[in-house]
């Protein structure tokens, strides 16, 4: 597998990625800019304030990490399909701005450990919110914010924003504590999936999406037979998760947890 380099204004931590997503408006920030570093957001503040302009934007290229197959993949990443639901945008250093998009898990297709989401460099930036049981957190590099009343935009050419209320399948660098999907792929791990199942690569060409339409036809359900998989049970995924959670042992069939008492209560099982 080839490994990226860096983004061109990315996160450290992923080379890729950075932000929340889906937010309501831009975050604004205030700030000194006196000294503004070249190449900066700052700088980029300074130029628009001395033109008279409010906005101002660049676009942003990422490199990625790279696969040729469907089973490089999986044995690499972990597998979800999932529902975005909202987004936010922060700055995460002078140069960089990140959005992290906050997703519903739907099924948990395959979970490996993580490659590059260790030694805490998938952690959560100041002002993104933990995620819930249910949910999965997507950095992604680039995005807008709003500061020294200058609109921001750092753009990001070739990976599009999620779209609330799409579901999607995932290939992540998945980190469970903090329940962050590092999208090192890039786009070529994203899918959207329709109401009959069916997945659409949101890269226009890539030899993981030509795999995956030779030899599932783009089918959800034969991706999921591939990947050791089942259909969802029809049970709640909140409290699936939460059960989890609690240190309990899930029971599709029934949809019922069950907790060993002596975990909360080892006196009693003495």
């Amino acid at each position: 597998m080839k490994f990226a380099k860096t983004l061109l204004v990315a996160i450290p931590l992923l080379g890729l990625i950075a932000v929340l997503w889906f937010a309501k408006g831009a975050a604004t920030q205030t700030q000194d800019l006196q000294g503004a570093e070249p190449g900066s957001i700052d700088e980029m503040i300074v130029q628009a304030l001395a033109e008279g302009q409010s906005e101002t934007s660049n676009a942003i290229m990422g490199e990625y990490e790279v696969v040729s197959t469907f089973d490089e993949a999986k044995t690499a990443y972990s597998v979800f399909v999932a529902t975005a639901n909202s987004q936010q945008s922060v700055q995460i250093n002078p140069f960089s701005i990140s959005t992290w998009s906050r997703f519903t898990v739907n099924e948990s297709l395959s979970v490996i450990p993580p490659n590059r989401c260790v030694n805490n460099r998938c952690a959560l930036p100041a002002g993104i919110g933990a995620a819930s049981g249910s949910e999965l957190l997507v950095p992604r590099a680039g995005g807008t914010i709003v500061k020294n009343g200058v609109e921001v935009d750092l753009q990001n050419q070739g990976f599009p924003d999620f779209t609330p209320g799409q579901q999607y399948l995932l290939f992540v660098d998945y980190e469970p504590t903090a329940r962050v999907g590092a999208p090192t792929l890039g786009p070529i791990g994203v899918f959207t999936v329709n109401s009959n199942g069916t997945v659409t690569a949101i890269s226009a060409s890539s030899a993981l999406k030509d795999d995956i339409a030779t030899r599932f036809g783009n089918s959800l359900s034969q991706i999921r037979t591939a990947l050791g998989s089942s259909a969802p049970s029809g049970c709640s995924t909140t409290s699936e998760q939460f059960c989890y959670s609690r240190g309990g042992e899930w029971d599709s069939s029934t949809c019922t947890c069950f907790i060993d008492p002596c975990l909360r209560k080892p006196w009693l099982c003495e």
